[in-house]
């Protein structure tokens, strides 16, 4: 590492005293709801099993449910005309549902098509709804990881089981002394306050392979790896190494908890 890369590093502090590098602190809840197969990740700063508070500041929380049928229940739900076999809906935590959360569903139904084996369903719809809770930043991220995990520890068939995290690039000037500083599952605060942009990534722990998505000012959206590297300069190496690196590691806890889901039957 250089000298002008350390120096960056030391001069920029985040707010919840974090390296850049570093993942909020998660947990996970299996099977909260008893109507189905479901799963409840918290990430940020939350309680642990003796009452202390995990972090500083707020979390992000999203609690998936899947729900099956013989046949879609409008042909006008999301994913209906180009696959049948699925459907995707996210509730807001307060309020009507906005474009924004539209633009979600479109996303984690595309991405769900791609890792759920649709063939093997037969004609049963598989329902995927999701609650946002709370929202404190990677809010895209933590609905991937909830409905993925949700989908591997019920048994669903799929063809890998990747990780999503968030990353930022803070804006040069905003005390990072540099360009193109990566920081890892920013919150919703250094969003707004640091960065230029925030990206979402997709990543298989086995093969690397990834997919990036954009957020920027509230709106998401799906980019490719091509059209999107001129937002984040020459961070893309790191940036996909950081990825995978975090998704190995979430994998290890995936695995802890199937083990754990498989002794309670």
């Amino acid at each position: 590492m250089c000298d002008s890369t350390v120096y960056i590093m030391i001069n920029f502090k985040r707010v919840d005293d974090r390296t850049n590098y570093s993942l909020r602190p998660v947990s996970f809840k299996l099977n909260p709801l008893k109507t189905g197969p479901s799963c409840k990740i918290s990430v940020g700063n939350f309680r642990d099993d003796n009452g202390n508070l995990t972090g500083i500041g707020g979390r992000t929380t999203v609690i998936a449910i899947l729900m099956f049928s013989s046949e879609t229940k409008s042909k006008n739900a999301p994913g209906s005309f180009h696959n049948p076999h699925m459907e995707v809906f996210v509730r807001p935590a307060s309020g009507t549902i906005k474009s924004s959360l539209r633009c979600i569903e479109s996303i984690l139904l595309k991405i769900m098509q791609r890792l759920v084996k649709v063939d093997r369903l037969g004609k049963v719809t598989l329902s995927l709804r999701l609650q946002i809770m709370e929202d404190s930043g990677g809010l895209l991220s933590v609905c991937i990881n909830t409905l993925i995990l949700c989908l591997y520890l019920s048994g669903i068939e799929m063809i890998n089981v990747p990780y999503s995290v968030s990353v930022g690039i803070v804006r040069s000037g905003s005390d990072s002394m540099g360009e193109n500083l990566v920081i890892l599952d920013p919150t919703d605060y250094e969003i707004a306050t640091y960065c230029s942009t925030s990206l979402t990534i997709l990543c298989d722990p086995e093969t690397g392979n990834y997919y990036i998505y954009l957020s920027s000012l509230g709106e998401v959206s799906l980019m490719t790896i091509d059209s999107g590297s001129g937002l984040y300069g020459n961070s893309l190496t790191l940036i996909k190494s950081l990825a995978k690196k975090a998704a190995v590691k979430y994998m290890e806890e995936v695995e802890k908890l199937k083990n754990q889901s498989s002794k309670s039957l």
